[in-house]
């Protein structure tokens, strides 16, 4: 799945503390983990020990939501399809900025 770097048709793990979502460090910032399925989300959750986790599928209805969470929580973007195994994931993007996240589909 190619991303144009919006969260819309990605995965997110929110868990159970306050429904928040589960964060990365990298160099003394945060990231949030996406994902392109959800098997890849509930994988990578477990090897992390997120118990109480759960994937959410981010749409264009309620990305904004998530883009604010996210701002909330400290994060400065997202990366995509992170393998605890080795380390890698497969890009990260920004968050958007300014308001009126949505991005038009065609």
């Amino acid at each position: 799945m190619k991303n144009d770097g919006t969260l819309i048709g990605l995965w997110v793990v929110k868990t159970d503390d306050s429904e928040g979502p589960m964060l990365a460090r990298v160099h003394d910032e945060l990231y949030a983990l996406a994902f392109t399925t959800a098997p890849r989300a509930t994988a990578c959750m477990q090897a992390l020990g997120a118990e109480g986790g759960k994937p959410f599928y981010v749409l264009g209805v309620n990305v904004d939501r998530v883009v604010r969470d996210l701002r909330e929580a400290g994060a400065r973007g997202f990366i995509i399809d992170y393998d605890h195994e080795r380390a890698l994931f497969s890009s990260a993007h920004a968050l958007p900025t300014g308001g009126g996240f949505q991005q038009e589909l065609r």
